[in-house]
């Protein structure tokens, strides 16, 4: 499977950086434009100064003047970046006039850098302020502006400034193209362009997720996505809260829906579990402001939710690859559905609703299925509609919900433990770390482990049932994107697998020790028009997103080449060379 839009995403925040204070950069520059002026071959006073006047200060002018500027015309660059933007310019140049002084044609090489500056800042000023040429244009402009003006310190040939503004027009029209191509496949597909992807994805690292969430929000679909709650409480005190929204937690860190499971947990007493349910990446809440109508719905499933004292004990079947561990409350089953050891992603929200349909069907009040979403590598294969392993999750939920209606009920005993993360979420394990409830019925222990993470490495899941001091278990994740910082980051890829077999082993004992009677009971409501990427959304921005990175470097190297080419050519024309 190829690399969807939340792990390309993802992985280009391994090539952001952030700008150095401006003080620094200003210096930086103010010393390599002398440096440079050397290569003016004025004499060595007269070359500093040279150094200082068509570069430096030009660079230093641009680099005040720009950022206020730029929010003047409606867009956002700060004063650490237009000066890491001159710093840019200025690194520029000096290659231009280092590579010139070869042919003993510095001047010649200064004005065509000139001319490549503007192209970039404008480039660059498209990609992270505003996807506005016209306004954009005016502060791109700005170095060479002012390096055209102390140009005239030193020249007054008529050739020198027309190859200063033809080069600047080449340059710059080759930039607006390559510009134009990157916007050009999005624009088609989702109606807004890929530079304001990119200026989304950077305004996220500096100031949140707001800029990203603005792209995504307008490529969103309305959908509504029912989200399940298992109470269980003691006298009228909640216990543990089981909260199945059928919407996925991406796209990665507070992006989105990233960070979904803690927003529901900070909403709800007791010790609350938040496992992922059926939905893909297409199922992704478009802004973190979808989220609040997801605990909506929760809280008022939770207020419906009719209690009894009675269960079932769990039942596991297994149909090919899929394992659905099964157990019934009151009139209500919760399933569980693991593929391991057959590592795979997501499970369609398609095929989760048909599912527990089919629950209901065999006269289930409610029914929650649950992906646990404990067992994958790389590119894993998706559960789509269709596939052998959706009938196997359809069938064996069937199966196991009819047997659960034929069981003999008795009282329900349960304890919990919670766990604060062992280590850093780049580790792996989210904010809300591991979380335990261990149910008994008629003398039989049932374990839940919740870990908030993104899925599981290979075998992993197996390693924790098999150490645990119950008669059956599972182990869910969250599938938290908040620790996707960087690409996938799957639980037991970074620490170490003992550590955490123990850890969960004892917060087992602890929840056994914890162990009391409840009384249990489940409800579904309906988040209502929520916002998420939509059907096939995310195939086809990673499709798109996968066509301009495949791309576009080979047409911007085009381009460059052409554009260079074109520029030398016009230069020489004019120098008669």
């Amino acid at each position: 499977m190829e690399k969807d839009v939340d792990d390309r995403v993802a992985e280009l925040s391994k090539y952001l950086f952030k700008a150095p204070q401006w003080t620094y950069s200003i210096l930086f520059l103010l010393l390599f434009s002398l440096i440079i002026g050397i290569s003016f071959d004025y004499g060595l006073w007269s070359d500093i100064k040279a150094g200082l006047l068509l570069i430096g200060i030009p660079a230093i002018i641009s680099a005040l003047i720009s950022s206020p500027l730029t929010r003047t015309l409606g867009g956002k660059m700060t004063l650490n970046r237009s000066s890491l933007l001159a710093l840019i310019g200025t690194t520029i140049i000096g290659i231009f006039c280092i590579a010139g002084a070869l042919f003993s044609a510095t001047l010649e090489g200064y004005i065509m850098a000139l001319g490549i500056v503007f192209a970039i800042r404008m480039l660059i000023l498209l990609s992270v302020s505003s996807n506005n040429l016209w306004k954009m244009m005016t502060p791109a402009s700005l170095q060479t502006l002012f390096g055209g003006v102390f140009l005239s310190l030193y020249t007054h040939s008529l050739v020198h400034y027309t190859n200063l503004i033809s080069g600047c027009i080449i340059f710059v029209l080759a930039s607006y193209l390559f510009a134009r191509y990157i916007d050009a496949p999005m624009k088609k597909a989702f109606g807004v362009g890929g530079l304001d992807l990119i200026r989304g994805f950077i305004t996220h690292t500096a100031d949140g997720p707001s800029g990203i969430e603005d792209f995504f929000r307008d490529m969103g679909e309305s959908v509504d996505a029912p989200v399940t709650v298992l109470s269980f409480k003691r006298d009228c005190t909640e216990k543990a809260t089981f909260v199945i929204p059928n919407v996925h937690p991406g796209l990665m860190g507070e992006i989105g829906g990233g960070n979904l499971p803690m927003m529901v947990t900070e909403n709800f007493d007791g010790t609350v579990f938040v496992p992922h349910g059926t939905a893909y990446h297409d199922f992704n809440l478009v802004s973190v402001e979808e989220i609040p109508k997801v605990i909506s719905a929760a809280k008022k499933a939770l207020n419906n939710v009719a209690y009894t004292d009675v269960g079932t004990k769990s039942i596991r079947i297994k149909k090919g690859n899929t394992t659905i561990l099964g157990q019934k409350f009151g009139e209500s089953v919760l399933l569980t559905s693991s593929q391991c050891p057959a590592p795979t992603e997501d499970i369609e929200f398609a095929v989760g609703l048909t599912a527990m349909a089919e629950a209901r069907v065999k006269g289930a009040k409610y029914a929650a299925l649950i992906d646990a979403h404990n067992c994958t590598e790389a590119y894993a294969n998706v559960i789509t509609p269709g596939s052998h392993a959706s009938y196997e999750i359809i069938k064996a939920s069937s199966e196991v919900t009819e047997k659960l209606l034929a069981t003999k009920n008795a009282r329900i005993m349960l304890g919990v433990s919670k766990r604060d993360p062992m280590h850093p979420p780049d580790k792996g394990i989210g904010a809300l770390g591991i979380k335990v409830a261990v149910v008994e019925v008629l003398g039989q222990k049932t374990a839940y482990v919740l870990i908030d993470g993104n899925n599981m490495v290979l075998g992993l899941r197996d390693a924790i049932i098999k150490a645990l001091p119950v008669d059956e278990a599972e182990v869910m994740t969250t599938d938290t994107h908040s620790v996707n910082v960087g690409g996938s980051n799957f639980i037991g890829a970074r620490i170490d697998h003992d550590e955490l077999i123990n850890t969960i082993r004892e917060m087992t004992e602890e929840a056994i020790k914890n162990m009391e009677p409840v009384q249990a009971g489940m409800s579904t409501e309906f988040a209502e028009d929520v916002l998420v990427f939509g059907s096939h959304r995310t195939a086809q921005l990673a499709s798109t997103v996968n066509a301009i990175i495949s791309m576009g470097g080979g047409l911007a190297i085009s381009i460059i080449v052409a554009a260079l080419a074109l520029a030398i050519f016009v230069f020489a024309r004019n120098l008669r060379i």
